[in-house]
């Protein structure tokens, strides 16, 4: 991954669904052109739109030569329909503001990111190196948000508002045991938690850890859970249900084999009821490499029009073999 402080930048991301469209404005010093172009789930079967529980709501796939693009590792939308708001964050210590609009059935239209600015440390200076590679989002209220690093494993609070001066939250426990690039990706937040979460088991374990903070005391040492998962794969992000559920995004890769993403659940009472046992979440899809996949990273969960919409984003880290890719989904159980 490559790390340097970001400057502002007007981001304007534009798909139309069977074709590219860019931005239509001169470029400036302001701002880059973005191509996005439309992509179906199964290249070879593109009429094809289930997978596991979840029906296939369109996607598109973003480039720039603009070098300040890419590396997008977390993942915010809300809203109900039409314009929602969408935050992103970059491994290159960058947030990113706008909207993802969505075309009359729904499906991923066009993304406008209106402000960029680099994130700043404790002594508001531009984050560099190791200290920018942000992971994980999550919204704390309207004005404040929540930022995982790896790395330099630590939770630090942001305002939205300029400058992005950090304060920082309690580090989750043992993560001295955390692998220098498997740590803290994954944040979510409820109305009374904070969970978090470590890409890979720490050394020397053989399950996941995920931790919930009380948002009542954030200073307050979290609770952990262990969650039986394949090793191999590592959670890239987290989300919660409306009912007190988690959403987990994982990603494994390997050379001779390419990207495979999981998109698993835990449900509120399987946590309730935890104890000291590991959690064993439900798969509700498999991503395999015949689909359109690269490195997802981002996960975010909304409802619109009644339905659970669930979007991801892939981290190209800055490499050219690599897509930078926002696709959508409906949860649709399988009866």
């Amino acid at each position: 991954m490559i790390r340097t402080a970001l400057t502002a930048a007007l981001f304007i991301l534009t798909a139309a669904c069977g074709g590219q469209a860019q931005d239509e404005s001169s470029p400036s010093d302001s701002g880059l052109t973005v191509n996005a172009e439309h992509v179906v789930l199964f290249p070879d079967d593109p009429g094809r739109m289930r997978v596991g529980d979840l029906r296939y709501t369109g996607g598109v796939e973003l480039s720039s030569t603009d070098e300040r693009f890419g590396g997008w590792s977390a993942l915010h939308v809300s809203g109900a329909s039409g314009a929602l708001e969408l935050i992103v964050v970059s491994d290159r210590g960058g947030l990113a503001y706008g909207r993802l609009e969505l075309d009359d059935r729904q499906s991923p239209l066009a993304v406008r990111l209106d402000r960029y600015e680099p994130m700043t440390d404790l002594n508001g200076a531009p984050l560099e190196g190791a200290a920018a590679d942000a992971e994980g989002l999550a919204m704390l209220s309207e004005t404040e948000l929540a930022v995982s690093f790896e790395r330099d494993h630590r939770v630090w609070r942001y305002q939205r508002e300029s400058p992005l001066i950090a304060t920082p939250l309690a580090l989750p426990p043992r993560t001295q045991g955390v692998g220098n690039n498997a740590g803290l990706e994954g944040l979510a937040i409820d109305d009374a938690s904070l969970w978090a979460s470590v890409e890979y088991p720490i050394r020397g374990e053989e399950t996941h850890t995920l931790w919930r903070y009380d948002r009542a005391d954030m200073d307050a040492a979290p609770t952990e859970f262990q969650l039986t998962l394949d090793p191999d794969y590592g959670i890239t992000s987290l989300e919660t249900d409306s009912a007190g559920g988690l959403y987990l995004l994982q990603r494994f890769y390997r050379r001779d084999v390419g990207n495979r993403i999981r998109i698993l659940h835990l449900k509120a009472d399987q946590i309730a009821a935890a104890g000291e046992a590991a959690l064993e979440p439900a798969l509700l899809a498999e991503l395999t490499e015949d689909m359109t996949v690269d490195n997802f990273e981002g996960l975010a969960v909304v409802e619109i029009n009644g339905e659970t919409r669930l979007f991801l984003i892939s981290d190209d880290n800055f490499n050219e073999a690599q897509r930078t890719l926002l696709l959508s989904f409906a949860i649709e159980p399988r009866d």
